[in-house]
C-alpha cells in the first residue's frame, strides 16, 4: 500500500510538472484587433507589411524572436528549396564522367542535414495589409535534430499574396529539467541556412539587408533570399552521434576508471548517476526516431520521472556504505559529468543561469549523499528539500 501510495505522489509530481511548462495549454484565442505599432514593421516583397517577430499570443506583449529569414517566394517554393526535393531522377555515374562534380564542401552540406516536419509550440506572425492587420499560424514547420536532443528549427509564415515567406531559424535544445526547450542562438542557424543555400544547387541569391531590428535577439539583419528555381538535391540521413559526444563518454570513463581505483563502491555510485543522465537522453532521442508518430513530451514524462526520482534514490540506495567524503565527491563528479557529457552531445552554449542551476543540483545531491553515508536524517532530509526545491524552480519558469 505504500509503494502504491509513493508512485502516485511521484505521477502527480510529473504531472504538476508536465502541466507548469505547457503540454496541457492550449491556443491563446484570436484577437485580429491588437495593435501592431507601425513603427514596428518593415517592407519586404507585395501589398503585405511584416511585424519582424514571433508571438507566444495574438499580441505584441508575448514576442519572442525575431524573423531572421525571408524567402521572396511562396511557401511552397521555400520549403522544396530548404529541403533540397528534387525536381528530377539521379543515377550513379562513373567517376570519370563527372568532370563538373560538386565539390566536397558542397557535398558535406547536403549530407549533414535532414529537414523533416517538426513539432512545438504555437508561435503567431503578424503582416499588415492594406487595409487591416493579420496574425498568422505557422505555415510549416521545419528541424534538422532531434526534439529530445539539439536541433536546428525553422518557423515559416507565408504572406498572404504569397509574395514572399518570412522564416525565424533557431537553435535549441530540450532541458530536461526545465521540460521544454532552451534557445541558445538564432545567428548561428541563420548562418548554418544560408550556407546550405549558397553551397547547394539552386539557383538562388543570398544576400543580407540591414534593417535596424531591435529585440528578439536580432542583430538588426535580415537574410534575404531569391529563389530563381526549385531546389535540385536532396537532403540525405543526418547523424545522431556526434564527435563531441564520443569524446565526451571517453572522458567520462577514464575519470570513472581513476576514481574506481580507490573508492570502488562510491566511483560506481558516480559512474552510474552520470550515465542515467546520459542514458535519458539518448533514449528520449532514440524513441522519438524510432516512433516519430508518438508525442515527444510523452516520451519526456516518464524519461523526467527517471531524473527527478530515480537519481535520489540511487544515491539514498548505493551511498550508505560509502565513505561519507567519497560519497558526496563521486555525486558531485559524476552527475557534473553526465550534464557536461549531456550538453557537450548537444554541442549548444549553455545559459550561465542553467550552468548556476545544475551545480546546485549537484549540490544538493551531494548533501544527500553525505546524510546517507552518516547516517544522519536532518542532513538527508535537508539534501532532499534542496533537490525538490531546484526541481520546482525551472518548472516554474524561475529560472
Amino acid at each position: 500500500m505504500r509503494r502504491t501510495t509513493v508512485v502516485a505522489v511521484l505521477l502527480v509530481v510529473v504531472g504538476v510538472g508536465l502541466a507548469l511548462s505547457g503540454i496541457f495549454a492550449g491556443p491563446p484565442p484570436d484577437d485580429p484587433a491588437t495593435t501592431v505599432p507601425a513603427e514596428s514593421l518593415i517592407e519586404v516583397e507585395g501589398d503585405y507589411e511584416l511585424w519582424p517577430y514571433t508571438s507566444r499570443s495574438t499580441s505584441v506583449e508575448g514576442r519572442t524572436l525575431a524573423i531572421n529569414v525571408v524567402f521572396h517566394a511562396d511557401a511552397e517554393a521555400t520549403r522544396r528549396a530548404i529541403e533540397h526535393r528534387p525536381d528530377a531522377s539521379w543515377e550513379e555515374t562513373d567517376e570519370e564522367e563527372s568532370e563538373a562534380a560538386v565539390d566536397a564542401d558542397q557535398i558535406r552540406a547536403i549530407v549533414e542535414r535532414d529537414w523533416e516536419d517538426a513539432r512545438s509550440s504555437t508561435r503567431y506572425g503578424y503582416v499588415q495589409g492594406p487595409e487591416s492587420g493579420l496574425w498568422l499560424r505557422e505555415t510549416f514547420e521545419l528541424h534538422d535534430g532531434s526534439y529530445l536532443g539539439v536541433r536546428d528549427h525553422l518557423r515559416a509564415y507565408e504572406s498572404p499574396d504569397g509574395a514572399y515567406t518570412a522564416v525565424q531559424a533557431h537553435e535549441e535544445y530540450y532541458d530536461w529539467f526545465r521540460l521544454r526547450h532552451t534557445v541558445p542562438a538564432i545567428d548561428e542557424p541563420k548562418t548554418r541556412l544560408e550556407n546550405e543555400l549558397i553551397r547547394g544547387s539552386i539557383d538562388a541569391e543570398v544576400r543580407r539587408e540591414y534593417r535596424g531590428i531591435d529585440g528578439g535577439w536580432s542583430d538588426g539583419w535580415l537574410t534575404v533570399v531569391e529563389l530563381a528555381s526549385a531546389a535540385s538535391l536532396a537532403a540525405v540521413g543526418g547523424t545522431l552521434l556526434r564527435r563531441r559526444t564520443r569524446r565526451a563518454a571517453a572522458d567520462l570513463a577514464r575519470r570513472s576508471r581513476r576514481e574506481a581505483s580507490r573508492h570502488a563502491r562510491a566511483a560506481a555510485l558516480g559512474v552510474v548517476l552520470g550515465l542515467v543522465v546520459v542514458g535519458v537522453r539518448a533514449v528520449g532521442v532514440a524513441t522519438e526516431t524510432a516512433v516519430p508518430a508518438l508525442p515527444p513530451k510523452a516520451i519526456a514524462a516518464p524519461l523526467y520521472l527517471v531524473l527527478a526520482a530515480g537519481l535520489p534514490a540511487i544515491v539514498v540506495a548505493r551511498a550508505r556504505e560509502c565513505d561519507p567524503t567519497a560519497a558526496a565527491l563521486a555525486v558531485g563528479s559524476g552527475l557534473g559529468a553526465g550534464f557536461v557529457a549531456d550538453f557537450a552531445a548537444l554541442g549548444v552554449a549553455v545559459p550561465p543561469d542553467l550552468i548556476v542551476h545544475r551545480v546546485a543540483l549537484i549540490a544538493a545531491l551531494g548533501v544527500v549523499a553525505l546524510g546517507r553515508a552518516v547516517d544522519d536524517r536532518p542532513v538527508l532530509a535537508a539534501g532532499l528539500a534542496a533537490w525538490t526545491v531546484g526541481l520546482a524552480l525551472p518548472l516554474a519558469d524561475v529560472i
